[in-house]
């Protein structure tokens, strides 16, 4: 059963049950009214001096005549039903009178009303009125009027609730179809990029209530995959650009070490060759550890507080060990941040290598921290200025350093991790070589 049907379903169920519950006290309270005016109906219908206690010297006390003639004027109202029960346990009933079957319960001490049965069988409404002489006066009224009425109201109330049950049904079934529709479209859409695998298809869903913000919630996933989707169709295809080039060269050193081993012939540059072999490796390796960095989600980072003067110290013992020749200055305050410490380390770690790269031996490498900063700064010829936006993009390289080693993924790694803690890294001016600011927010 599809949504709108089951809303529909459940709504007429309660709608069902309410119109029967208001059916049912309808049904009652006029059950109620109607005994209850036929209760005083009957009350009125009494004697005179009967319908009320005995005054002083008053006896209440009556004799029917049930063998001859027709009853006194006086009883001339309530002839239909009107008759005496004595002590003796018989009962008297003018003429014409379908009296009501009496039993010893019938002998009470103060008006009493009861359903009884006359002897025909007729369902009646029963007064019983005791005598002062032990004798019990009993009025009765058919309840056939009553029966039928509410045999008709029954019929009616059904009536209405089987129609109204039904036109809630219909109604609700167009309502939520109607209501449901931007879900329907929401739903269609899904499907169509499911199929298609298009993540750039629309979804045009509007609204404030629940299907709108489901519509929007949507969009937004579909957007992030899409953005997900490029990222790594870019970091592909760069990755197989970049490493087109060395491969190719380190294809072509190992074939020359495997010809001079066919042939048996010694290869002059045999030394130089194997150090173009370990040295391709080793940048390999560098450039599959990187990747491997810019591949990973942002979830994959920890969340934990990081004392960021730990870190530098860290990353400038490791820069310190590869750099024998340079000079490391360094002046950093304690503060703290929420992120992962390994990320964060090897993000300085990439700005002091790229420092050391293009900055002469013996030169200074320069690392300043105070609470929400850091800067690493060198003294070699710098970024011009038209590339300093550029430096940061994948596989990116300045012109005159194509022919280092590098793979162009170090500052992309920095500008990745520095976005997932919330900061900025960007170059500023400098009278000589290049300074990298890394901007984080501080964990207090």
């Amino acid at each position: 059963m599809l949504l709108r049907g089951k809303i529909a379903l459940i709504t007429a169920c309660v709608v069902a049950l309410a119109i029967a519950g208001i059916s049912v006290v309808t049904w009652l309270v006029t059950e109620h009214n109607l005994r209850s005016q036929l209760d005083k109906s009957l009350l009125a219908s009494l004697p005179p001096r009967l319908d009320r206690s005995p005054g002083p010297g008053e006896h209440r006390m009556l004799k029917i005549i049930c063998d001859e003639g027709l009853p006194n004027e006086g009883l001339q109202q309530v002839l239909q039903g009107i008759q005496t029960l004595s002590t003796a346990g018989r009962t008297c009933a003018p003429p014409g009178v379908d009296p009501v079957v009496t039993s010893a319960a019938d002998f009470v001490q103060a008006t009493t009303y009861r359903d009884g049965v006359t002897r025909s069988g007729t369902s009646a409404r029963v007064l019983l009125q005791p005598l002062d002489n032990g004798d019990v006066l009993i009025l009765s009224r058919s309840l056939a009027e009553i029966d039928d009425t509410l045999t008709a109201l029954a019929g009616v109330l059904v009536g209405v609730s089987l129609c109204g049950t039904l036109l809630v049904a219909g109604l609700g079934l167009w309502l939520t179809r109607r209501a449901l529709t931007p879900m329907a479209h929401l739903t269609e859409t899904v499907e169509h990029i499911a199929r298609t695998e298009d993540l750039t298809t629309p979804v045009t869903v509007s609204g404030q209530d629940e299907v709108g913000r489901l519509g929007r919630a949507f969009t937004s996933m579909t957007a992030a995959l899409a953005e997900s989707r490029r990222r790594q169709r870019d970091l592909v295809n760069d990755a197989a650009h970049e490493l087109r080039t060395p491969l190719t060269s380190l294809r072509t050193n190992i074939d020359l070490l495997v010809r001079a081993e066919r042939t048996g012939r010694e290869l002059p540059q045999r030394a130089e060759v194997l150090d173009r072999l370990q040295a391709q490796s080793e940048e390999f390796s560098d450039l599959v550890t990187e990747l491997v960095v810019l591949a990973r989600d942002d979830r994959e980072l920890a969340r934990d507080p990081v004392d960021v003067s730990a870190v530098i110290d860290r990353a400038v013992e490791r820069a310190r060990s590869r750099a024998h020749d340079h000079v490391f200055d360094v002046d950093r305050a304690g503060w703290s941040i929420v992120g992962d410490a390994g990320a964060l380390e090897r993000s300085v770690l990439n700005l002091l290598d790229n420092a050391v790269k293009f900055s002469p031996a013996s030169s200074t490498i320069t690392v300043r921290s105070r609470p929400g900063w850091l800067t690493v700064s060198d003294e070699g010829p710098g970024v011009p200025f038209e590339h300093r936006r550029s430096a940061f993009e994948r596989f990116w390289r300045a012109p005159d350093a194509r022919g280092l080693p590098g793979s162009g993924l170090g500052l992309a790694i920095v500008a990745d991790v520095v976005a997932v803690h919330g900061g900025s890294v960007r170059f500023v001016p400098r009278p000589r070589g290049a300074s990298v600011r890394v901007d984080l927010p501080e964990f207090r």
